[in-house]
């Protein structure tokens, strides 16, 4: 207190202008800030405590968030390992894709032809197959204007009934 007094008296004074002021003074509370320190300082000695005590301690409070750090660490590389596996493992996957995707056009265009001429060979049996009656009902006419009777109605009427029941 008796430094800022005598700070007072020299500015009263005009001795001190206040940018000379200013800087004593932030001079003046670094000062009281490193007293302050060492009084600290002086304490903790005579409490007992030295600096090696106290990272002594440190050091044992920070052993285990170390070993939980070491074993995080150990933890993200084992994770980054699998996570390269996996990656490796789609890669590859995508590239299997691609290549049945490669094969799969060609085959699709062929079952897509084959599927035409299943229909084409469909149609064209069906088409076979009603002339195949149309000729059987035209013989059975034939045989029944021959034949004059009721046997031959019959025949007409069993292929016809065949007909329908095909569905043809």
């Amino acid at each position: 207190m008796e430094f800022r007094s005598c700070l007072d008296t020299a500015m009263a004074l005009g001795l001190l202008d206040s940018a000379q002021l200013d800087e004593l003074q932030v001079r003046l509370a670094e000062g009281e800030e490193m007293i302050g320190r060492y009084v600290e300082a002086g304490m903790r000695m005579t409490e007992g405590c030295s600096l090696e005590q106290e990272f002594v301690e440190i050091k044992q409070q920070a052993q285990p968030a170390m070993a939980r750090l070491k074993e995080n660490d150990l933890a993200v590389h084992r994770e980054n390992e699998e996570l390269a596996q996996v990656e490796a493992q789609i890669t590859e996957l995508q590239a299997r894709r691609d290549l049945i995707l490669e094969r799969r056009d060609p085959a699709v265009a062929a079952g897509t032809e084959l599927k035409s001429s299943a229909k084409q060979l469909l149609k064209t049996t069906a088409e076979k197959k009603k002339a195949l009656v149309e000729r059987k009902v035209i013989r059975a006419r034939w045989q029944a204007d021959i034949d004059g009777g009721d046997i031959a109605w019959r025949r007409i009427t069993c292929l016809l009934w065949g007909m329908f029941s095909e569905g043809v």
